[in-house]
């Protein structure tokens, strides 16, 4: 039998609003990770000081924080028998590296994202101002409409770029602190992802 979209959104919404967040003893949202192998945990191409994650654990990670709110701490739980006491310290720093640079790539985003909104903000109220001037000497009423509509594009794009665009620059610079600042454990995989406790 096919289920109409209403029926659809119906179970989804209720399966949604089922599923808690796991919280560790803190209130932090805990993400958990199971790592069978760990050769690919590493990128290929940071073999050198400062090595980062690679993008499939980048991207696991990323996914599993979309449930989140931006500003949520977060509590790393990574499962595996494959990683050694030596290599755990390596994958630490590699995974708050690789955030690290996710947020220095933010921060020169949401630089240039201000001084492009200023920019097109002085370009629109200049034009405002030659269309103000223009239209009370009554003269050119073609040539004020069009300076008219160039002005207010402009200020327009100042305002999607400052407010709208900023909003989601913001959000994604909060998630990246908080992965700064997550705490991050390792568990034998004997362990149920659960409670912690042995199977």
């Amino acid at each position: 039998m096919i289920q109409s979209l209403k029926q659809i959104k119906r179970m989804a919404d209720a399966r949604v609003g089922s599923e808690e967040t796991e919280r560790d003893e803190e209130g932090r949202a805990v993400i958990a990770m199971t790592v069978l192998r760990d050769e690919d945990f590493l990128s290929d191409f940071s073999a050198g000081k400062r090595p980062t994650v690679s993008p499939e654990v980048a991207e696991y990670l990323n996914e599993s924080a979309l449930p989140l709110l931006p500003a949520e701490s977060v509590c790393l739980r990574i499962y595996s028998d494959c990683i050694s006491e030596e290599e755990k310290p390596v994958y630490s720093a590699a995974l708050k590296e690789y955030y690290m640079r996710r947020y220095r790539e933010n921060r020169l985003l949401m630089r240039r994202n201000a001084i492009f909104s200023l920019i097109m903000a002085l370009i629109g109220l200049a034009a405002l101002a030659v269309t103000l001037t223009v239209s009370y000497f009554g003269r050119m009423p073609i040539l004020s409409e069009a300076l008219d509509i160039f002005s207010w594009v402009f200020l327009w794009e100042a305002v999607d770029l400052f407010f709208l665009e900023r909003t989601v620059l913001r959000a994604k610079r909060n998630r990246c602190l908080r992965f700064l600042e997550a705490d991050i454990r390792y568990l034998p995989r004997t362990r149920t992802q659960t409670d912690g406790t042995a199977e």
